[in-house]
């Protein structure tokens, strides 16, 4: 089995180059999350003076939003509406849709990530990053990159 993802890393730099290597780091570092391949996807990585850079950042965003109204969507679905059930939550499935919502909203990189970025460890936007971009758009990058994760080879047999 094989498990693709993309995520659009936002990067301080001078030039796609430098920031690609950057992300490449950044993926080799990563204790958590690890993929046998990260390839950046240099036609759909942009700086802040790209025409298309607004849209692919709130599209990521976009994503980021939809991913944990998915969650809470299902976390609902196993009778956790209120702030007061989160009391009784059971380990196991529901802690860990609570536990990757978390991620996603305090700005821990995760495979669940489809917009991060690197400089402000966020999976937003933040004011900081806004008011870069501002005043220095040729130096911010959203890096595109798609990864593969291929499982087998004894992997079924640890979890069955």
């Amino acid at each position: 089995m094989i498990l693709f993802i993309e995520h659009d890393l936002m990067v301080s730099g001078p030039d796609l180059q430098t920031c690609s290597r950057h992300v490449q780091r950044f993926f080799k570092k990563s204790q958590l999350v690890r993929y046998d391949s990260v390839e950046v996807d240099l036609q759909n990585s942009v700086n802040g003076s790209d025409p298309r850079f607004v849209e692919l950042i709130n599209n990521a965003i976009t994503q980021n939003n939809q991913i944990l109204a998915d969650l809470l969507s299902k976390l609902r679905n196993e009778d956790c509406n209120n702030l007061e059930d989160l009391l009784q939550l059971p380990q196991g499935f529901q802690s860990k849709l609570l536990h990757t919502m978390s991620h996603l909203l305090d700005g821990f990189f995760g495979v669940d990530s489809r917009f991060f970025d690197i400089d402000e460890i966020s999976n937003w936007v933040t004011e900081n990053r806004k008011k870069q971009i501002k005043e220095s758009p040729d130096e911010c990058w959203l890096v595109h990159v798609k990864a593969k994760s291929f499982y087998g080879g004894g992997f079924e047999k640890l979890n069955s």
